[in-house]
């Protein structure tokens, strides 16, 4: 995945003033930094939960312009990324299982059966095939968070976007979706992490992106970033979790 000069605007406020990122297969990449930031919302343009009004999206040899970006091209782009949601986005009226079956069968075009099957195999993955039949009211809020990867899991994408999984967790659930997340990045799946868990991405990215009033401050090697930064504004942002 390649994304060239994103800008967006709401209003008069520009909130992404140029961003670029490269995302080769299989990486591993934390996008880290303030909120307001525009971190969220640059995720959020990648998979068009957002229009961005300038700039190009490169996905599995796809090139879209995103102002002049059409519905069919949106939904191709669609089923080939993914969206892990902080607030884990599941249907209250659906099970764990149905809500990982619904996108299989509405964007995939799967049959009932074989969008079962699927959902059974991800329910394993994430270790909740227990609890399969439940609704997310009778799930803690790790377990919906699992459930929401394992729907983004479910589909095969070429990359899965994570927009601050762990932010509406309580602290003693915080882990069990890392440890997920970690089982998932050495799987080989591509994914891109907004975060604030500073540990995760120091252990599990290849590349780290510090983003800072809608542009990339800076970028590099968790070692690189966390250990030697460059910029004065990512060793101030850092300096509170580091002693950089």
């Amino acid at each position: 995945m390649t994304a060239k000069n994103v800008h967006k605007r709401f209003g008069a406020n520009e909130v992404l003033k140029g961003v670029d990122l490269t995302v080769e297969p299989g990486q591993v990449i934390c996008i880290l930094g303030p909120s307001g930031s525009g971190k969220t919302t640059f995720l959020r343009c990648l998979n068009f939960l957002e229009s961005a009004d300038e700039g190009e999206l490169t996905v599995d040899g796809q090139t879209v312009e995103f102002k002049s970006v059409k519905k069919k091209e949106i939904l191709s782009v669609r089923r080939k990324t993914a969206m892990v949601f902080q607030n884990y986005a599941l249907f209250a009226n659906k099970t764990a299982k149905e809500n990982i079956m619904l996108p299989l069968m509405l964007a995939q075009k799967l049959s009932k059966v074989d969008a079962e099957k699927r959902a059974v195999e991800v329910l394993d993955k994430v270790s909740l095939l227990n609890r399969a039949d439940f609704y997310p009211s009778q799930l803690s809020g790790g377990q919906q968070q699992r459930i929401g990867i394992a729907r983004a899991l479910a589909i095969n994408p070429d990359v899965i976007l994570f927009d601050e999984p762990t932010s509406a967790l309580d602290p003693e659930l915080v882990g069990q979706v890392l440890a997920l997340m970690k089982d998932i990045a050495k799987s080989g799946v591509t994914m891109v992490v907004v975060t604030h868990e500073m540990q995760f991405a120091y252990e599990v990215s290849d590349k780290v992106v510090f983003m800072e009033g809608g542009v990339v401050v800076e970028q590099g090697t968790p070692d690189a970033l966390f250990n030697h930064p460059k910029e004065s504004r990512t060793k101030a942002f850092l300096s509170r979790y580091t002693n950089a």
